[in-house]
């Protein structure tokens, strides 16, 4: 049986398709909002490019030999794909969606949907609940890097599928918390969004932290595994380790500056969002 080679990529319709759709709304409500924006204050590169990042992101966990190599060679390529899935994607999408993308790129419609009493907005305000987005990203990162968890679901396609979409929406729910995209959303003090983020650095954390300095490997699937690409088990496993701890510190810097974008000029785009919408729009608690 061949390893995969690190330069083929699968061609899943699905994936491509969903990918397309997002990229294609996005569009439309970036156009839409920068029509609706003050001059000056419209969307920019800092919107669309974190945006496309993030599509660009799923893409490579998807779609790119890292899901092969993942699948039953390589620890430090699952944990990669892990990783993307469930903090690098969902940050920056979220990041492209904040003011005035996402309040001012919808339809008066899509507008009443989304602000707070609407039923998506009923929605999001209960899985961006700090009691609940928190603890199910957490509970998500842990489960899945239980080793005879992990190994089970790299075994079977079902079990790998759900695995991703939950490490992928609770990803999504716990960014949108820390960023708070909507300016009618809870008004979260930066301070309490900056530790909502330390939180979920400790806990990851306590996942990369130990692969890098544990001396006897944990996931029997991995260590058992063709030795395809060079590397000893241990080494790999030492890798995932570091490669986790580098890209969230990476990702920790880039929230810190998020968190503080998101803050500024808030009551201005509060005050355009109500306006749009026809009325008062009360904080959700």
């Amino acid at each position: 049986m061949h390893a995969p080679s690190w330069s083929s990529w699968s061609a899943d319709p699905l994936a491509i398709i969903v990918l397309l759709v997002a990229g294609v709304l996005y569009a439309q409500a970036y156009r839409r909002a920068a029509r609706n924006s003050a001059p000056g204050r419209g969307p920019g590169t800092g919107h669309w490019l974190p945006y496309s990042l993030g599509l660009l992101v799923i893409a490579i966990a998807l779609l790119s030999p890292l899901d092969a190599v993942g699948d039953g060679y390589l620890l430090s390529a699952h944990m990669g794909q892990h990783i993307l899935l469930s903090d690098v994607a969902p940050a920056l999408l979220v990041l492209g969606l904040r003011a005035p993308v996402l309040p001012l790129g919808l339809g008066r419609r899509g507008l009443r949907l989304v602000a707070p009493g609407g039923q998506a907005g009923r929605a999001i305000a209960f899985a961006t609940n700090p009691w609940v987005a928190l603890p199910l990203w957490a509970a998500a990162t842990w489960i899945w890097a239980i080793p005879a968890v992990f190994d089970f679901s790299a075994a079977h396609s079902g079990v790998h599928a759900f695995e991703h979409a939950s490490l992928f929406y609770t990803g999504l729910a716990m960014w949108w918390l820390i960023i708070d995209p909507l300016p009618s959303a809870r008004r979260e003090p930066n301070g309490r969004r900056l530790a909502y983020l330390g939180f979920t650095r400790l806990a990851s954390a306590g996942v990369c932290l130990p692969l890098v300095f544990l001396t006897a490997t944990v996931y029997p699937r991995y260590a058992d595994a063709p030795r395809a690409y060079s590397l000893s088990a241990i080494t790999d496993q030492h890798l995932a380790g570091a490669g986790m701890c580098f890209l969230e510190f990476l990702i920790f810097g880039i929230a810190m500056v998020a968190v503080f974008i998101s803050f500024l000029a808030r009551d201005e785009q509060r005050a355009e969002f109500e306006d749009r919408v026809g009325g008062h729009v009360p904080a959700s608690s």
